[in-house]
């Protein structure tokens, strides 16, 4: 085995030697969002002069020995998907060369012949002159790309890719000369296995072997510290990021977690877990250099966030009202309000907002929070309401911009108001909630106002009305002759719940046994019994009366916005969880490009556009699944649909547009979620 470092470029251009991809390896499966990445680091290692980019190895089997009258096949074991990537990257660039052939340095047979053919032994070989010999289900698409011929199959993944490069450097006006500098920049290792020497299956398991598998962070900090000269390369770690490090090293993938919410504060946008290191490199290209000013700027701007970080997460801020919202949110669970959090925090130590705010906004918060609970909200929708309050709160009127934002919402992100919130309390089963959130709740309204807390571990949760379906005849007499509904209407509602360290003495017991035994409601030490002291008895009146004192209670400790209802100011964005009926969006945005629309039903086929140009094979396959062609989405006949039915891209399918809008959200939705993309993906304007 032979490994040298070497350039991609240097690796294709060999004379007489063709790639050969083995009948056994996958089919070529990058898709547009691959290409797009290799195409952005491309374009940003261009622009540094002595900077170049590893994309990996690329492993294959060649022989000993072999003719000198015919090609060096070599039998690609792993890195088909780049040779074959960057082929279709330069068969675009040599094509679009031939439209002017004055406007660059770069020539379009300098491309065509030095990379992808074997240009001297064109004759000889038939088609084998071809470079890249991939398998059957490529091989016939890419061989015609090569040649020029007519496609038929324009969904092809080969196709389409090759469209997407050419298009984009059309689209862009892309610098030829520069991206070729770019590709020349490409650095891999060259892995050769000689065949009668190598055990390329023993080989190709090492290389792919599973190992201790580097976090989002590592490939974070290898990125920042890697190319910097060595003492300044020290300096950096030494100073700042071993500092980091050690104030969040509770769990591995801590650190990731805060740069994933620190940059969903500077990107506005919530990165997948996955892709963190790729987001973050394109933050950093966006709006920083590899010049050593920069690096220690962007470090020392992650170390102080990450000193804040560290207070959040191990509640460990001096001030103890603020602390304790910082432990509430840990209770509740709910790691989605970090980002806002770290924002908040960051404002209120750097002097943007006082105490005062701070505090008034945590509280909406965790008011937002407890009322969805008891509201019965969607818990995922909490990301995209903290998201919108990091996206528009406003410096200059925090309070004010706050709970415009709050207000603004509607459907599952809405701000449960004080009427829903009422009514949702009384017959809430909080009794099975998520352990954490009941005893949150039942802990906030027993301790509120008081300065002595109670430690509520200590006491069980107490049914006044027993949990039994067996009761005795006194409880069937207290709570009437409809007993059996009276007692599932409300057994494990807020108005039938309290606290004691008495259950078993109390057990089935009447409610007046319960409040006059030793340690019973008459000498309980908690808040919530004091109101049962003065009782004889328990039925359906009262513990709704007793439901609506707790109510009233919950809503001074979860109060809503001082501001009146604001439905427009701040609603400008529109998800797929809202009513999109008499929406009117404006453009929308997906991998950072923006795309103008006009109406719903625009929208509605620009998205299945992109959809398709996404990853055309998929999509076909998709349009067939039994969901989609339930929906009546797609036709090969026009005619199959009212009104007007464009059609799809380059394919003989027909778009059916006669939805309504939710309709069109809905059928949206489905493919999105097929194709492997995310609601979050596409951000759509109003």
């Amino acid at each position: 085995m032979k490994a040298v470092e070497t350039s991609m470029l240097s690796f294709m251009q060999q004379p007489k030697q063709q790639f050969v991809i083995p009948v056994y390896q996958r089919t070529y499966k990058w898709t547009r969002l691959n290409c797009k990445q290799l195409l952005d680091d491309i374009i940003r290692v261009s622009k540094f002069e002595n900077k170049t980019h590893f994309i990996g190895s690329i492993v294959y089997l060649t022989d000993e020995y072999y003719q000198a009258t015919k090609l060096n096949q070599l039998s690609i074991i792993d890195g088909q998907q780049r040779i074959t990537t960057v082929s279709l990257l330069l068969l675009a660039m040599s094509n679009y060369l031939k439209e002017d052939l004055n406007k660059f340095d770069t020539t379009s047979d300098e491309l065509f012949n030095e990379y992808l053919i074997n240009n001297t032994y064109k004759n000889k070989y038939g088609n084998d002159y071809i470079k890249l010999k991939l398998t059957k289900h490529d091989k016939d698409i890419y061989s015609k790309l090569i040649k020029s011929d007519i496609i038929n199959d324009c969904t092809h993944n080969i196709y389409s890719n090759y469209k997407y490069f050419y298009e984009t450097i059309k689209r862009e006006s892309i610098d030829i000369d520069k991206l070729y500098d770019g590709i020349a920049k490409l650095m891999i290792v060259d892995v050769s296995l000689v065949r009668t020497q190598d055990d390329p299956q023993l080989i190709f398991e090492s290389l792919n072997s599973t190992g201790v598998k580097l976090t989002q962070a590592d490939l974070i900090r290898n990125y920042l510290l890697m190319d910097l000269k060595i003492e300044f390369q020290s300096r950096i770690y030494n100073d700042f990021w071993f500092e980091i490090e050690n104030k969040l090293k509770e769990n591995k993938e801590e650190l990731s977690e805060f740069i994933r919410d620190y940059l969903t504060i500077k990107h506005e946008r919530i990165p997948k877990k996955t892709e963190v290191y790729s987001e973050f490199k394109k933050y950093f290209t966006d709006n920083f250099s590899h010049l050593e000013n920069d690096i220690e700027k962007l470090i020392k701007e992650l170390y102080i966030y990450s000193t804040i970080y560290e207070k959040i997460i191990k509640k460990q801020e001096n001030n103890a009202k603020i602390n304790q919202y910082f432990k509430d949110f840990y209770e509740l669970d709910v790691k989605v309000v970090y980002p806002l959090l770290l924002k908040l925090y960051f404002d209120y130590e750097t002097k943007l907002i006082n105490q005062d705010e701070l505090l008034h906004i945590l509280s909406l918060i965790e008011s937002c929070i407890i009322r969805r609970i008891i509201c019965s909200a969607p818990t995922n929708s909490l990301s995209k309401i903290f998201l919108n309050l990091i996206k528009n709160i406003k410096i200059t009127n925090y309070i004010d911009s706050a709970e415009k934002i709050l207000m603004s919402r509607e459907g599952n992100q809405r701000f449960p108001r004080d009427k829903e919130f009422e009514n949702e309390f009384i017959l809430k089963d909080i009794y099975n909630l998520n352990p954490s959130n009941r005893k949150f709740i039942l802990s906030k309204i027993e301790n509120f106002g008081s300065k002595e807390i109670l430690n509520i571990d200590e006491f069980t949760i107490e049914h006044i009305m027993p949990q039994s379906t067996n009761l005795s005849d006194k409880w069937v007499s207290a709570l009437g002759s409809d007993w059996k509904q009276v007692h599932s209407k409300y057994l494990h509602t807020i108005g039938n719940l309290s606290l004691t360290r008495y259950n078993s003495e109390m057990g089935n017991k009447f409610f007046t046994e319960k409040r006059d035994i030793a340690g019973g409601y008459k000498d309980s030490s908690c808040w919530l019994n004091k109101g049962l002291r003065n009782l004889d008895t328990w039925n359906e009146c009262e513990i709704v009366k007793r439901a609506k004192s707790l109510i009233d209670k919950s809503i001074e400790i979860w109060p809503t916005p001082k501001i009146k209802d604001s439905k427009s100011d701040y609603n400008v964005i529109l998800d797929f969880e809202d009513d999109w009926k008499g929406k009117k969006p404006k453009y929308f945005t997906f991998m950072d490009e923006k795309h103008p629309i006009k109406d719903i039903t625009n929208l509605y086929l620009e998205i299945i556009n992109i959809i398709y140009n996404f990853d055309p094979e998929v999509f076909i396959d998709i349009v067939n699944d039994e969901l989609i062609t339930n929906k009546r989405m797609f036709s090969v006949n026009s005619n199959d649909f009212h009104g007007n039915s464009p059609q799809l891209a380059d394919t003989n399918f027909f778009i059916n547009t006669n939805f309504n809008s939710d309709a069109k959200k809905t059928n949206l939705l489905a493919l999105i979620n097929k194709i492997g993309f995310n609601e979050d993906d596409f951000v759509i304007y109003l």
